[in-house]
């Protein structure tokens, strides 16, 4: 037995000097150090606020902020003469592949500030998160960020499978936390990333959805969240963020951002058709850069990736976005 433990000793320690080694060596390889996100009893799970960490995607730097949104720091109460943008969405709001700079929302603010002059007169604040779907973003809106008075909110995309809901549960909404909260702890690991979500990415796909549903056909752990109209579930939760935010005097914007596969289809997709219905009915303006998009086709999206815009296709929204905007900026 004296033996045994000794060995067994041995070969825990050696394994925690390689697993060790390894996670350094893959640290300063560029892996790890993946965003983090705190549990959170309204919005499920939200940026965790001072961190500083690199995309999954070529691994670009990210700065998260004391207010959890990505990018510089800014003050609650607007400064005067301040022109302030409060940028709604998901990851491609957030910008996986991009820094802070080359994001939509950071190139939407340089173009501003081209236009109107003085670095200090604009500020548009990315809160993008990955995976929030619309109620989130509403949710977002009207508890935080309507209190910081941006004149203008863009409502871009948002996940379309994720159907939580402020109604959920008190029971699921601990139960999501725990595996928000478990992976966290996964991505601060190096070899985590390395392994699982790069090497193993298949079977990395097939199984996140432990914490992320990916599609409600086949959802058995979350059935009972997904909605009997999704459709008007999230279409309803568009309108009232805008009636919502045109209430408290900041003007709705609508931002659709294609897919790859929906650039290529006859069909309206859902995020257009409802924005669009929501456009109409509010006289709010609906920003569609999808004939930009065609012409760089995939080159304006991440290699593999059909979803997520390159820093060329994050460029051409962010122009479209402005060509719209600036004549409402009246600067």
């Amino acid at each position: 037995m004296k033996n045994l433990l000794k060995n067994l000793a041995l070969s825990t320690f050696v394994f925690l000097l390689c697993f060790g080694g390894l996670e350094l060596v893959l640290r300063a390889a560029g892996y790890g150090n993946l965003e983090i996100y705190d549990p959170d009893p309204l919005l499920f799970w939200r940026l965790r606020p001072n961190q500083d960490a690199f995309t999954k995607i070529d691994h670009k730097p990210v700065h998260v902020n004391a207010h959890g949104t990505r990018g510089p720091e800014f003050t609650d109460a607007k400064p005067a003469g301040m022109l302030r943008i409060l940028s709604l969405g998901d990851s491609r709001t957030f910008g996986w592949g991009a820094s802070d700079a080359e994001s939509y929302s950071g190139r939407l603010e340089a173009l501003l500030r081209e236009r109107i002059g003085g670095a200090g007169k604009v500020e548009v604040i990315n809160a993008g998160v990955n995976a929030w779907s619309f109620p989130q973003l509403l949710v977002f809106f009207r508890e935080i960020g309507a209190a910081w008075s941006p004149d203008f909110v863009v409502v871009g995309e948002a996940n379309l499978w994720t159907q939580f809901s402020e109604k959920s549960s008190p029971e699921f909404r601990d139960s999501f936390m725990f595996r928000v909260r478990l992976k966290n702890l996964l991505r601060r690991l190096a070899t985590y990333h390395y392994v699982v979500e790069v090497k193993l990415k298949d079977l990395y796909e097939r199984e996140r959805v432990r914490f992320i549903p990916v599609d409600p056909q086949s959802d058995e752990l979350f059935r009972e969240q997904q909605q009997d109209d999704p459709e008007r579930f999230f279409r309803e939760s568009i309108e009232e963020l805008c009636r919502i935010a045109i209430a408290k005097g900041t003007k709705p914007v609508l931002l659709y951002i294609p897919t790859l596969s929906e650039l290529e289809s006859d069909k309206p997709a859902r995020s257009l058709k409802a924005k669009r219905e929501v456009s109409e009915k509010l006289g709010v303006p609906l920003v569609d850069p999808s004939e930009a998009l065609r012409r760089g086709g995939a080159s304006l999206y991440l290699e593999g990736d059909p979803v997520h815009l390159s820093v060329e296709g994050n460029e051409v929204v962010a122009k479209s976005l402005f060509e719209a905007m600036a004549p409402m900026v009246g600067r």
